[in-house]
């Protein structure tokens, strides 16, 4: 049973699809890839889009991590207009990253879509001193924050907002 089911329906946790298409609407294209696993996903939507139009302005970016895009992804979402359209592929944790921070900026959930290629490495908001420490492991199991050295439980709740998963101390129970 996974971790869906044993907590009920409930979740905030997303359920990546196998293919993202690229949205038919869009006027303009923004598309990041991550990692060389996210290439041929990149080079697949700009053939989406010049198959429906050669008119349709297209960006793309191709970087080992999301640090090295930030700069450049601010520069498109200060000129994203009506029908601008974000696509994001590479590993969860900067994916994750980067929508956070598309959605900072004013995009909305209908213009940023994401392909997530792996889910190895995931990032961990402490809820006691509010570090965020990358991590490779599973909601479910332990961490160390890397800001106050708490053992902290990494919980089943995704921030679409900061692109996080919850930590809280590992040993909580233990304090009653």
């Amino acid at each position: 049973m996974d971790e869906r089911m044993a907590a009920g329906a409930r979740t905030s946790l997303p359920e990546w699809p196998a293919r993202v298409a690229v949205d038919p609407e869009g006027t303009s294209y923004a598309f990041v890839g991550i990692g060389g696993s996210a290439e041929a996903i990149v080079r697949g939507w700009v053939g989406e889009v010049l198959m429906k139009t050669a008119l349709s302005p297209v960006w793309t970016t191709q970087a080992g991590s999301a640090d090295e895009v930030v700069d450049a992804l601010d520069e498109q979402l200060g000129r994203a207009r009506v029908g601008w359209r974000l696509m994001l592929a590479g590993p969860e944790a900067d994916v994750l990253a980067l929508r956070a921070r598309a959605l900072a900026a004013g995009a909305v959930d209908e213009e940023v879509r994401c392909h997530v290629t792996s889910r190895e490495r995931l990032l961990v908001h402490c809820a006691h001193c509010t570090a965020e420490t990358p991590v490779t492991a599973r909601p479910g199991s332990r961490a160390t924050c890397s800001g106050c050295g708490q053992p902290l439980h990494i919980y089943s709740h995704l921030s679409r907002h900061r692109g996080s998963y919850l930590g809280f101390h590992a040993d909580v129970e233990a304090f009653r």
